[in-house]
């Protein structure tokens, strides 16, 4: 299932509001009332855009918090490959209405926030439980794990797979259940006998379903289903057969078997394994036949997680292949820039800050510098050097401050200030801030500007832990203070929060309440509270999750920062407010909150609830969501690893979008 609440669209002036869900448990990736559009469909080999051939169902969405979403476009001309979705689509105009907003913070937060909240290692860092908790969690945990909040061994195997493996492998089962339990039992992995139970998926005549199992396989890092995904990545005669389409394997899923294989990649130590997926990669970019541009994208990021150790035997040989392809690939101008943009991600991915030569950053500072680029090779440009670039790059440093103070893409002169972020050096910090505190500059920037400062501070936190709160933490919560706009100081306080300035904890505080009726902002200013572990918070924060029983953005923000500031009894409230509600919106907050914050002691009730078939089809779904999320192999969640320095500016529908539909829409 891939259920996501979809937001508010402002649509020439009136408002078109929340009314369906779509599977797998949908995540909050931009404000809530429009998303970046995407390329969509079409091909890949010339200038030319083109239009979706056949695009996905819906148009544009925006979700509420729990990750972020940025569609495709809207063109209701067709199905996909495989069936329409469950459930009814928003429809709307072509595109989006209100430009500007695709330029606004909270986008790049939503994609990228997940390293800085790092929520479950928070929630259970140094966590204890007392005796009267395990008459709070009922049947199935056992006392010998309640030291910790993180579900033990027997909690997983004992509990959580088989009631995940029985729901899954029920014929009642729709198709949103069967989704989010292969999902589910993919994040959780610790059983061998799932691969079994994807691959009877793989033939589904339902498309959800399809290539759910393919990118389950991947989550699942099983390297026993390369050779299978391959064959659907590539759509070969055997490719065909495994899915069950004569007529060729749909964009879809040729899409999901290519991250499906790339998550496998990134996972795996062994060379052979991430040689013969990038053969494979290789051989679909260099492809005379015309693809739907998602394939591409898709096989592109593919490679961008190939995650090669140069220190390894073969490693530097085949990251050095990889490059040099790339570096062709990007300048091959019978691509479409959408595609190309990708690639900038993937060089800097797999160099690193290893270009000592400077060969690579320099050809991406003369892209930077070359007029009539078309905007996404501004954007991945400027991304692609904060990855690479180092204080010392003078060239590189004074290219990015050009283009923030003179560039013509706006969303690129935004990605300048994460860019020197990234980079550090008190040359940038300065440059930063000054540019912060001048008064002609720009409102919409200021957020931006005080995220690139608190990027800054937060590398140099990670290498020394004792670090104190960066001067400039006093510049921003100048800027915080003097700001009238609720969702701009939003993105001030944040930076803030990631700074850990409690000395403006007071002010967000007193902000925050008076935003209580403004979901977004308020949330946000929550969150930046638990960020930097204001505790005078805590009693305020959970008074507005007492009463935001019909708000779900508000309530799924403030429970993430309850558990940023340790409190160890939210999962249990969250799961005794979920036995109350049967309204399906706060029911899938609920059960996201629930999945971020990683609390054991939720983990029977959740069950009951999957289990428990008087319950409507996406609660139960929702449920599956979490107990995924819950039983998570990985701190971080599983598509951090694609979103996380992204250009989500040239989006195709697969990464993310139209309706939920997309791999960064997935919990």
């Amino acid at each position: 299932m891939r259920t996501k609440l979809i937001a508010c669209v402002a649509i020439s002036g009136s408002l078109l509001l929340p009314t369906d869900l779509f599977a797998h448990g949908g995540q909050y990736r931009g404000p809530g009332d429009v998303v970046p559009p995407g390329g969509g469909g079409g091909g890949g080999q010339s200038g030319n855009p083109g239009g979706p051939t056949t695009p996905g169902p819906g148009g544009p969405t925006t979700p509420t918090p729990g990750g972020p979403t940025t569609p495709g476009p809207q063109t209701p001309t067709g199905p996909t490959g495989g069936g329409s979705r469950a459930g009814p689509t928003t429809g709307g105009p072509r595109g989006v209405q209100l430009g500007d907003d695709l330029n606004q913070w909270q986008f790049w937060w939503e994609f990228n926030k997940d390293p800085y909240l790092n929520l479950k290692a928070r929630v259970r860092a140094g966590s204890t439980t007392t005796g009267s908790d395990d008459f709070l969690m009922g049947r199935g945990l056992k006392s010998e794990a309640s030291d910790t909040l993180a579900p033990s061994e027997r909690d997983l195997k004992g509990l959580v797979i088989p009631a995940l493996k029985k729901v899954l492998d029920d014929p009642a089962s729709n198709r949103d259940i069967v989704s989010s339990c292969m999902i589910a039992l993919a994040k959780i992995g610790k059983d061998p006998t799932i691969l079994a139970l994807f691959k009877k998926h793989l033939s589904d005549s339902d498309q959800e379903q399809r290539e759910s199992a393919a990118l389950s396989m991947g989550i699942a890092a099983m390297q026993e289903g390369v050779d299978d995904l391959l064959d659907m990545a590539k759509d070969t005669s055997n490719g065909r057969k495994i899915s069950g389409r004569r007529n060729g394997v749909d964009f879809r899923t040729r899409s999901f078997a290519c991250y499906g294989l790339g998550l496998i990649a990134h996972r795996s130590r062994d060379l052979a394994i991430k040689r013969k997926i990038w053969d494979s990669m290789h051989e679909i970019l260099s492809s005379k036949t015309r693809v739907r541009r998602d394939v591409q994208i898709a096989a592109v990021n593919t490679v961008r997680l190939l995650n090669l150790d140069a220190t390894q035997e073969g490693g530097k040989e085949l990251r050095d292949e990889t490059v040099k392809f790339l570096l062709e690939f990007i300048g091959n101008d019978k691509v479409f820039e959408q595609i190309r943009a990708h690639g900038y991600q993937a060089i800097a991915k797999l160099m690193g800050r290893n270009d000592t030569k400077s060969t690579i950053k320099n050809r991406f500072l003369k892209t930077l510098k070359t007029k009539r680029q078309r905007h996404w090779i501004y954007q991945s440009a400027v991304l692609a050097l904060g990855e690479m670039a180092t204080p010392e790059d003078t060239a590189a440093c004074k290219a990015i401050q050009d283009y923030l103070e003179k560039g013509k893409n706006q969303q690129a002169k935004h990605f300048c200030a994460v860019a020197l972020g990234q980079i550090g050096g008190p040359q940038n910090k300065n440059f930063l801030r000054t540019r912060l505190i001048k008064s002609r500059t720009k409102t919409l920037e200021k957020p931006w500007l005080a995220i690139g400062l608190a990027i800054m501070d937060f590398k140099a936190r990670e290498a020394d832990k004792s670090r104190e709160v960066d001067s400039t933490a006093r510049d921003i919560y100048e800027q915080f203070r003097g700001t009238k706009s609720p969702i701009f100081a939003a993105g001030l306080a944040v930076a803030l929060g990631i700074m850990q300035d409690k000395d403006s904890g007071d002010v967000l505080l007193d902000r925050m309440m008076k935003y209580k009726n403004q979901d977004e902002a308020g949330g946000y200013v929550a969150v930046a509270l638990g960020l930097m572990g204001f505790q005078e918070a805590k009693e305020d924060i959970n008074t507005l999750v007492e009463k935001a029983s019909r708000r779900p953005t508000l309530l799924t923000q403030c429970s993430i920062a309850l558990g940023l500031l340790g409190d160890k009894e939210i999962g249990l409230k969250l799961i005794t407010r979920m036995k109350e509600q049967n309204t399906v919106a706060v029911f899938s907050a609920l059960a996201q909150a629930l999945g971020f914050i990683g609390d054991r002691r939720v983990l029977p009730g959740l069950v009951d609830q999957l289990s428990n078939k008087k319950l409507q089809p996406l609660s139960r779904a929702f449920s599956a969501v979490a107990l995924g999320l819950v039983g998570d192999k990985e701190e971080l969640p599983w598509n951090s690893k694609i979103s996380v320095d992204l250009n989500y500016r040239a989006n195709v529908e697969t990464l993310t979008g139209n309706g939920g539909t997309g791999i960064l829409d997935i919990l």
